[in-house]
């Protein structure tokens, strides 16, 4: 653990995915090396946190996914926090729902698709204000347009990609349709 610590250092890592084969059954392994690069000031995601299930092809990329955004979320949200009033910070959720900013810092992952989820929960509300509870809903932005169905729900799935690589976490069901074009 001492030359691995000294080799992140050495190379400037900031955060680390922790996955051991077998973590969903027998995490305190995992727990054991997490607890250790936390203590030497790494940001650490562990597979038995983030996603504790036998898959490990999908928690291993959901875990690397989740240590990769930690650090940007870390940031923001402290920035964010640093300029708010005292009130409660909500952070939206890739699957529609809000989270408080700790629970944000710990499980960054969960928050990856949060824009466009936004749009479907926003887009299904009005839509249901209006009378309609059946809708295809259109979001483009500047590099990406994202659509997804809503039939009379907004569904929710586990089994997602971002940027080719699986995520399980729960995200609303969309589907990135074209490149954007939104943005001038």
């Amino acid at each position: 653990m001492e030359r691995l610590v000294e080799h992140l250092r050495a190379e400037g890592v900031e955060a680390v995915a922790v996955v051991f084969l077998f973590s969903f059954l027998r995490p305190e392994h995992e727990q054991a090396v997490g607890e250790r690069l936390r203590q030497a000031g790494f940001a650490v995601s562990l597979s038995c946190e983030v996603l504790p299930e036998y898959r490990e092809y999908e928690r291993t990329s959901t875990t690397v996914l989740d240590a990769y955004v930690t650090p940007v979320v870390e940031r923001y949200l402290s920035r964010l926090e640093a300029n708010l009033a005292e009130d409660e910070l909500r952070i939206m959720q890739s699957n529609g729902g809000t989270i408080g900013a700790e629970e944000a810092r710990r499980h960054a992952v969960r928050s990856v698709l949060s824009g466009p989820a936004g749009g479907v929960v926003g887009a299904f509300h009005v839509a249901r204000l209006a009378g309609f509870g059946r809708l295809i809903t259109f979001d483009m932005g500047g590099t990406s347009t994202d659509v997804s169905l809503c039939d009379g729900t907004v569904r929710v799935t586990t089994e997602a990609t971002v940027g080719g690589h699986p995520v399980r976490v729960p995200i609303i069901d969309l589907h990135t349709v074209g490149a954007g074009g939104g943005a001038p």
